[in-house]
């Protein structure tokens, strides 16, 4: 699955809270039957540290 954000989604990076921030609002837009499964992502950071 790719997902994409939105420029404003796309925020510098200065710790885990960070992450975990939009990660959660990404998981509120799917569908509530896949809300329940176990997710793997990986995050992908530029060079200075705002998300791709």
């Amino acid at each position: 699955m790719d997902i994409k954000i939105t420029e404003q989604e796309r925020i510098r990076v200065v710790d885990g809270q960070d992450v975990f921030d939009i990660m959660r609002r990404i998981l509120l837009r799917e569908e509530r039957i896949d809300q329940d499964k176990e997710h793997f992502w990986m995050v992908g950071l530029d060079v200075s540290s705002r998300l791709l």
